[in-house]
């Protein structure tokens, strides 16, 4: 199936890839094999635990552009193995998509709230103060050179 316009917003198709990008390894795909599993693989060499669902949607649709007659179940079920957001592999599991454009604009809605998150989170961080951060282990009580409580700690 090939799309005959981008469903993605200019924006999105902008984006510059990271400093760290290493194209995959991986031959164009030429119609001779199963495109399913061409995709597959594609999928697999392209897993990364800290990438963005942005990031992967557009390289997943990318991949998928040049190979023609590709079955949607096909597309749905590579998608969900690959992506790394667990609510949109579950949104993509109660009610998978039937075109390739509807996949990817429900994805957009993913990644919209992904970024959202991540620019709360980073607000958050920026404005508490360390004093009021919740604390993952307990401080260690003060303790005098030789390892006895102080007269302070004591009382």
């Amino acid at each position: 199936m090939v799309l005959e316009e981008d469903p993605f917003s200019l924006e999105v198709m902008t984006v510059p890839l990271s400093r760290d990008f290493k194209q995959p390894k991986m031959e164009k795909y030429n119609g001779s094999s199963d495109p399913v599993d061409h995709l597959r693989s594609f999928v697999d060499l392209m897993k990364d635990n800290d990438e963005l669902l942005k990031d992967f949607i557009a390289r997943f649709n990318r991949a998928t552009l040049g190979i023609k007659d590709l079955q949607m179940s096909a597309v749905v079920t590579a998608m969900m193995s690959g992506t790394q957001s667990r609510p949109f592999k579950m949104s993509l599991s109660k009610n998978p998509s039937d075109t390739m454009h509807e996949l990817l604009k429900r994805g957009e809605k993913y990644v919209d709230t992904e970024e959202a998150y991540l620019i709360t989170k980073s607000m958050k961080d920026r404005s508490e103060p360390e004093s009021n951060k919740m604390k993952t282990w307990d401080e260690p009580e003060p303790r005098n050179n030789r390892g006895k409580l102080t007269q302070d700690e004591t009382r």
